[in-house]
């Protein structure tokens, strides 16, 4: 296994565990917080970490440590991809998405700003994802890139219609697509293909 493989592969694993730690500490703080309804049309996740809320730390602690987490495997990623401008544009609008969420954690619900940051860090992925999936549909598997994107968009129909299936959920849904995509992003690079391009290139 070749260096942009060997570090690209533990880029996927911390990406894999920040996921794990944000669903791990999220589901302790709904624990912790008696009453709380995910499908509840007039509860959001940031209740959690509401100011004056008890435990509000944990479920903003959760958003930093995820956060700081997938922008080291973002940034992982950004350095192995050589050739593909648009992924790589992909990932740079995505580390200042990231920017965004780790904001809702320093700005939480009740403080000026939450719902910029909370929207930001939504609109700013969606804008990381389209662009992926313009470079994906027309270099990589169409099949991925366009169960991402049909992901995407049901996620911002369960948004609009909150009031059926909960505000919580909705992020949450949105959000684990968001977790999905950055996680098989370097499965969805052709590495090999690079590689083969860069030999070619030095043995001309």
């Amino acid at each position: 296994m070749n260096i942009n493989k060997l570090s690209t592969f533990g880029a996927r694993r911390i990406a894999i565990l920040s996921s794990l730690i944000f669903y791990t500490i999220l589901s302790l703080s709904i624990y912790l917080h008696p009453g709380y309804n995910i499908f509840s049309p007039h509860q959001s996740l940031s209740d959690l970490g509401m100011i004056g809320q008890s435990y509000a730390y944990i479920f903003n602690s959760a958003i930093v440590i995820a956060g700081t987490l997938f922008m080291i495997a973002t940034c992982i990623y950004f350095i192995n991809i050589k050739r593909d401008k648009f992924k790589k544009l992909s990932l740079c609008i995505f580390f200042i998405a990231l920017i965004f969420y780790i904001g809702i954690a320093f700005f939480p619900k009740g403080t000026p700003y939450h719902d910029y940051f909370a929207l930001s860090f939504f609109g700013i992925s969606t804008i990381a994802i389209f662009i992926w999936f313009i470079s994906e549909f027309r270099k990589g598997s169409k099949l991925i890139a366009t169960v991402i994107i049909s992901l995407t968009v049901i996620a911002y129909i369960l948004a609009y219609n909150y009031h059926l299936v909960g505000f919580a959920f909705a992020e949450l849904f949105g959000g684990s697509v968001i977790i999905l995509w950055i996680i098989i992003f370097n499965s969805s690079y052709k590495y090999e293909k690079e590689e083969m391009t860069e030999r070619t290139t030095i043995q001309k």
